[in-house]
């Protein structure tokens, strides 16, 4: 009965959270944005979703305070099967002062993820290869 508890928990630890996609400062790579134009089922345009931030980096847009493909009532990704890049590593997110993976405070359930440590050290590696591949960033 606790195993049935907790595989349940587990498949769903991302519902009706949606923490991380409110007044998000998702980072978005070239692909990310051709990936999302073209599998929406709208006719999106970059400019749709995206802006320039003071950095230069492409970032998606917020709309009253949530990400733009965030479904307020039912509180998930309307592009879930096609994300980006970043939201898939998410609560996995880099700390460029340390120089390594960390989870997100923000995320209030961060132990349920990666609890696997070989996973979690492949996903801190595939998270720094799109930052300096994807995203042009230097790591030392």
């Amino acid at each position: 009965m606790i195993n049935a508890f907790k595989k349940k928990n587990m498949k769903n630890k991302c519902e009706n959270c949606g923490e991380c996609c409110l007044q998000t400062e998702m980072i978005l790579s070239k692909n990310d944005i051709d990936k999302i134009i073209k599998n929406s089922t709208k006719k999106l345009q970059k400019e749709d979703f995206v802006f320039k931030n003071e950095d230069g980096f492409f970032q998606l847009k917020n709309i009253s305070k949530h990400c733009i493909f965030y479904d307020i009532n039912s509180k998930q990704c309307k592009i879930y099967e096609y994300r980006p890049q970043g939201c898939s590593f998410y609560p996995l997110i880099f700390d460029f002062e340390e120089q390594d993976c960390i989870f997100d405070n923000d995320c209030p359930r961060p132990n349920l993820f990666y609890q696997d440590r070989p996973k979690l050290k492949k996903t801190c590696e595939d998270l720094s290869r799109f930052l300096q591949q994807e995203l042009g960033l230097n790591l030392i």
